[in-house]
């Protein structure tokens, strides 16, 4: 079988050289570029399968290329894993809502770059499922009260920019934070993305429950097609709220 092809872009020769080594250490075939134009210029010429991108370049920075592979067609489109500097979540955020698949967290380790890049290339993205009902406890600061408030009512727009200020205030690591970025990511159907951040809500916290129960029934999601467990946001609640969340499937 045919390695993956695997384009990097970064204006930093140092990571280029980092990541090419841990990707061609796995067997993948590995390609080049410093900058945005440079890589869609190298995706026009042969399509990879995997574009590592990172966001903050001079000129054509991550996102406009982001934006520029919105207009190619499918099978011309690869996977595309950002890099974002550490406390930017909020920017991988709205990266993966113009298309990216995945995000690492700079300074990234060989052992976490190796996996999400096996997790990209093997696991297939799943069709974005119709909404349902789930129900939602309330709780906690009032930051955390407002991000949930506009999860409760769809509004994913004001909850990224309320994320965007809590990561602004150093919340970033708080295992609050990122089970709430999980719950954002579940409705934007980032199944991927929204395990992830749920997995690091609980290695920030092994005692904060709300991401155990998340990262639980979103697994009976997707491998049984229900769960009687609700989206939680906080451990803390004194009533139960509803809002019109996407229910992943098999």
């Amino acid at each position: 079988m045919k390695p993956a092809s695997i384009l990097i872009t970064d204006d930093e020769s140092n990571i280029r050289l980092t990541v090419r080594r841990a990707l061609e250490s796995d067997g993948y075939m590995v390609r080049e570029a410093s900058n945005g134009k440079e890589a869609l210029e190298a995706i026009e010429r042969q399509t990879p399968d995997l574009v590592v991108l990172d966001l903050n370049m001079p000129g054509m920075d991550g996102m406009a290329v982001l934006d520029h592979l919105k207009s190619f067609a499918a099978a011309n489109k690869p996977r595309v894993i950002i890099l974002t500097a550490f406390g930017s979540i909020a920017t991988a955020v709205r990266a993966t809502r113009m298309g990216a698949v995945d995000f690492l967290e700079k300074p990234i380790t060989p052992a976490e770059l190796r996996q999400t890049v096996r997790s990209v290339l093997t696991e297939p993205e799943l069709d974005a499922p119709p909404a349902g009902v789930v129900d939602i406890p309330g709780g906690y600061d009032e930051a955390l009260r407002r991000i949930r408030k506009a999860l409760r009512l769809a509004d994913y727009s004001s909850a990224e920019s309320l994320l965007e200020k809590a990561a602004d205030r150093k919340n970033q690591h708080t295992a609050e934070y990122f089970n709430l970025l999980g719950v954002l990511y579940e409705a934007h159907h980032k199944w991927r993305l929204a395990r992830k951040c749920y997995g690091k809500s609980i290695s920030a916290d092994k005692r904060f429950e709300s991401a155990q129960v998340n990262l639980r029934r979103l697994y009976e999601l997707q491998t049984y097609g229900r769960s009687h467990e609700p989206v939680k946001l906080g451990d803390e609640s004194d009533d139960i709220l509803y809002a019109r969340l996407p229910q992943a499937r098999n």
